[in-house]
């Protein structure tokens, strides 16, 4: 029975950081002031700090706020915008090289779309569009252009 967890079972969940329990339960930590996921990657919280609550309305009457690092508002694994717009981008065109420089003029810090590629595509955002532009550059030598002309399209 999920939703009758006592409270070591609930405790043990959010030590082992499993996701399975998300929409099961919230944890809230009473020094910090601040709610989570049952899989949080945060520092664990000391056992007598932490309160368990049925889903984040509980916790925000409560007087507590979401966490930075699991987003409990967000749902779970949802793209940000901002990087479903960069992927579309890059699809309508694979020769275009996003830099650092790039990201930093429309405030995105490069480390977080870094990160972010990493946990995702298990691989970095500038690997990502190299990929993009080799698959690009396969696709045309296999439809008969020149060698020469698509590499240097491809850079």
């Amino acid at each position: 029975m999920r939703n009758q967890l006592s409270f070591r079972e609930k405790y043990q969940i959010i030590l082992n950081k499993d996701t399975s329990y998300e929409g099961i339960f919230i944890t809230a930590v009473k020094t910090t002031g601040i709610f989570c996921r049952p899989g949080c990657t945060a520092r664990m919280p000391n056992a007598k700090n932490v309160v368990f609550y049925d889903g984040i309305n509980e916790a925000i009457l409560n007087g507590y706020r979401p966490c930075k690092i699991c987003k409990p508002m967000e749902k779970a694994d949802e793209t940000p915008e901002y990087i479903k717009n960069i992927i579309h981008e890059l699809s309508n065109d694979p020769f275009l090289k996003i830099k650092d420089y790039d990201l930093r003029m429309r405030d995105i810090e490069p480390n977080t779309i870094r990160r972010w590629f990493k946990t995702h595509y298990k691989m970095t955002f500038h690997a990502y569009q190299r990929m993009l532009r080799s698959n690009t550059a396969f696709k045309k030598i296999s439809k008969g252009e020149k060698v020469t002309s698509t590499a240097f399209d491809v850079g």
